[in-house]
C-alpha cells in the first residue's frame, strides 16, 4: 500500500459518526467503520483526536455531547484499531507549516487546518475526508473529499 493510497479522515467525520442524529450520521459512520474494518486505507493523527474530543465533550458544540469516558472509548476505538493508521507528528511538520502559511493567506482559527495538511503532507498522505470542504479546498497539495 502507498501513502497515495491512504486517507484522513478529519475530526468532523468522527463527531457525526457519533451524532444519531445528524444528517451526516450514517454517511459519517460508514466511512469510519470502512476505515475501522480495513475495507478503506483511512488514517488519524493526534490533532485529529484532540479536535474529536474537544468538541464531542461540548455542550456548545454538539447536541448530544458525551462524557470525557465516553469519549476516552471512541478515541480509543481508533487507537486500538490495526486497520486504522496513525500518523506521528513528524519532525519536518513545522517546516512544511510555515511553508503552507508562507503560501496560502491564514488567519485566525485556519492555522489548524494548515497545521493538518503540514501533518498530511509530513506523512505522504494527500487525501481528506471532511465535511469542511471549503476550509481545504485552497491547498493544491492535497484532494479533499466528503464520505
Amino acid at each position: 500500500m502507498t501513502t497515495s493510497e491512504i486517507a484522513l479522515i478529519d475530526s468532523n467525520i468522527l463527531v457525526y459518526a457519533t451524532q444519531t442524529i445528524s444528517q451526516f450520521y450514517l454517511p459519517a459512520k460508514r466511512l469510519r467503520d470502512k476505515g475501522i474494518s480495513g475495507e478503506l486505507s483511512l488514517c488519524v493523527c493526534p490533532q485529529v483526536l484532540k479536535e474529536f474530543f474537544a468538541v464531542i465533550t461540548s455542550p456548545k458544540r454538539v447536541t448530544h455531547p458525551c462524557t470525557p469516558g465516553e469519549a476516552i472509548t471512541e478515541i480509543k476505538k481508533y487507537i486500538e484499531s490495526k486497520n486504522i493508521i496513525k500518523l506521528p507528528p513528524r519532525e519536518d511538520v513545522l517546516d512544511k507549516m510555515i511553508a503552507l502559511l508562507e503560501k496560502y493567506e491564514t488567519k485566525q482559527q485556519l492555522i489548524f487546518d494548515v497545521q493538518l495538511v503540514a501533518t498530511m503532507l509530513s506523512n505522504g498522505v494527500t487525501k481528506i475526508y471532511t465535511y469542511n470542504q471549503e476550509h481545504f479546498a485552497r491547498f493544491g497539495e492535497i484532494e479533499v473529499s466528503s464520505p
